[in-house]
């Protein structure tokens, strides 16, 4: 049992052990938790807000919020042989649940966590969850592409709020592995756009800011992203992408 003990709980957290589940969980939600979300038959509903993530699940808390459900899945190749199953340490939702806190602490724009969850399977392999609140009025970068929200008199103000949420990214030091179209969130707030970075599974963090290399890299991964949802840059045309770049690096002056 010692290699599945949770260590390292944020503060206002708690570690929750009940048979073969280890959970982190906020504390000021944990009686909210219906005790069969993971089997995915407590009550759900779609997201609306966040059309263009994948592989999420809504369901409504007791006090009326919306939280979020994401299973944690492999990518390419692996997807396909081991689906949802991992091995190794650290244990990737406490990981990304230790990094998204640390990111808030320190006033960051990003998501809260309600609970991050491991099932053991066999050995040392597991299955894992993340569990976020949704974040009223959002939508994505790319569903903000789709529905005309960056058309207009809008387009400017959100290419700002990408850039400058990007390079508030990498000044904090957070190397994002998977930075795409998807990951990056939108919302009015007091009649100005403002972004949200989120999934932070595999980030690497630095002692202070992410090398300029890999932050020119990390933009180049938000390119392929925007290439390889939109190949023809009908939605995010060349003089956008050099806007956003524009305003990313003229974010510090």
């Amino acid at each position: 049992m010692s290699r599945w003990s949770v260590a390292d709980v944020p503060p206002g957290f708690r570690a929750v052990a009940s048979g073969d589940l280890r959970m982190i969980v906020r504390e000021d939600v944990r009686s909210l938790i219906p005790p069969d979300l993971w089997q995915g038959s407590a009550p759900q509903e779609e997201s609306r807000n966040l059309a263009g993530r994948s592989r999420l699940r809504a369901f409504r808390l007791a006090n009326g919020e919306t939280a979020l459900i994401r299973e944690y899945r492999h990518g390419g190749l692996l997807r396909a042989v081991t689906g949802g199953v991992f091995l190794g340490r650290p244990l990737r939702p406490f990981r990304e649940l230790a990094v998204t806190e640390e990111l808030r602490r320190r006033g960051f724009p990003t998501v809260e966590v309600y609970v991050a969850c491991v099932r053991k399977v066999w050995g040392p392999f597991y299955r894992g969850w993340l569990v976020t609140r949704e974040l009223d009025g959002a939508r994505d970068f790319w569903a903000a592409l789709n529905d005309g929200f960056v058309k207009g008199g809008n387009r400017e103000e959100v290419l700002r709020a990408v850039g400058r949420s990007v390079r508030a990214l990498h000044r904090e030091g957070v190397y994002h592995r998977d930075l795409n179209l998807k990951n990056i969130l939108l919302r009015e707030e007091n009649g100005r756009i403002r972004g949200y970075v989120i999934d932070f599974d595999r980030a690497v963090l630095f002692l202070g800011g992410v090398p300029r290399p890999l932050a020119e890299r990390n933009l180049e991964r938000l390119l392929r992203s925007a290439l390889k949802l939109d190949p023809e840059r009908k939605l995010l045309a060349p003089d956008a992408w050099a806007e956003l770049v524009r305003c990313y690096r003229e974010a510090d002056e």
